[in-house]
């Protein structure tokens, strides 16, 4: 079982327009797309599509939490859900044939700390990710505290988030370069080593277009699959998702890395988590390419601590 904790859950709007977004303009709407969302949803999609147990938890509030609800239960995905104050926040993503999407996202309810208190004892026994951006107000104390209160959880957040996975001990993180440089001074393979040697927290690194890379006790890289992008939202969440999947089904960091980059390919090309099919991730797994792993720089000064 995986068990995304994600905290700060939204309800998703995609809409493709008929034309790319401008300022002060009439646009049509051509299609529209609502579903409950936040990374930890996307996650707990992929590990399901593969075939795996993946479960959503997190804390809802108000009419839209009773419409995440809904959602989540008419796609049949495992959830556990605690009830909260306030409004779910909503998240808008627009769509055209003429360049990346746009994104609003709203800052959802502030930090609920009893909400919180009452859903962590119920989480299922498995591998817990703590996904996505921190609600408003959290307290880094109260975040930290939290992520030590669990059994060495994967952690993809930014920020404090990252920080705090750190800070304990995580077993293993997930940024992409623009997150490690903001944890580290830079965002390069070698920082992510230095990293690695001062914290023993593995880090699967995500590079987009380029692919991934996981830093441990060895160091491997995959170049994605060229493919034509639809959507890339969701695509990160996908990848983690896969390689976690992976390694609990008893694949090796290099087979996993390579699957997870095609999964979240696949799902960038096909235009998001809705659309992604593990058929196609499995074909486009042939076109990564594994790089010689390379010896790294900096070796840990404490037990690793290892995922799975």
């Amino acid at each position: 079982m995986i068990v995304a904790l994600t905290p700060n859950l939204s309800l998703d709007r995609t809409m493709t327009l008929d034309r790319f977004l401008a300022p002060g303009q009439l646009h049509r709407v051509t299609g529209l797309t609502v579903a409950a969302g936040g990374k930890g949803v996307n996650l707990a999609r992929a590990v399901r599509a593969f075939g795996g147990q993946g479960c959503v938890a997190g804390v809802v509030s108000g009419f839209n939490g009773q419409h995440f609800r809904a959602l989540l239960e008419a796609e049949g995905l495992d959830n556990v859900l605690e009830d909260g104050e306030g409004e779910t926040r909503e998240c808008q993503a627009f769509l055209s044939d003429e360049g990346h999407p746009t994104e609003i996202n709203e800052a959802g309810p502030p930090y609920q700390p009893e909400a919180v208190a009452r859903l962590l004892p119920r989480l299922p026994q498995g591998q817990v990710v703590v996904c996505g951006s921190l609600a408003p107000n959290t307290p880094g104390t109260a975040f930290l505290e939290m992520l030590r209160g669990l059994d060495r959880p994967v952690v993809d957040s930014s920020g404090a988030g990252l920080e705090a996975a750190v800070q304990a001990g995580a077993s293993l993180i997930k940024p992409n370069e623009h997150e490690l440089e903001a944890l580290t001074g830079s965002g390069t393979l070698d920082s992510a080593r230095e990293l690695y040697g001062r914290s023993g927290v593995q880090i699967l690194l995500t590079r987009g277009e380029r692919g991934a890379a996981f830093i441990g006790e060895e160091v491997w890289e995959v170049e994605a699959p060229q493919i034509e992008v639809k959507n890339p939202v969701g695509s990160g969440d996908t990848l983690l998702g896969t390689f976690l999947y992976a390694r609990q089904g008893g694949q090796s960091i290099p087979d996993a890395l390579r699957l997870a980059v095609a999964a979240g390919s696949a799902n960038a090309m096909l235009g998001g988590p809705l659309k992604f099919r593990v058929e196609v991730a499995r074909e486009l797994m042939a076109q990564t390419r594994l790089l010689t792993p390379a010896e790294p720089e900096c070796h840990s000064v404490g037990p690793e601590r290892r995922f799975p």
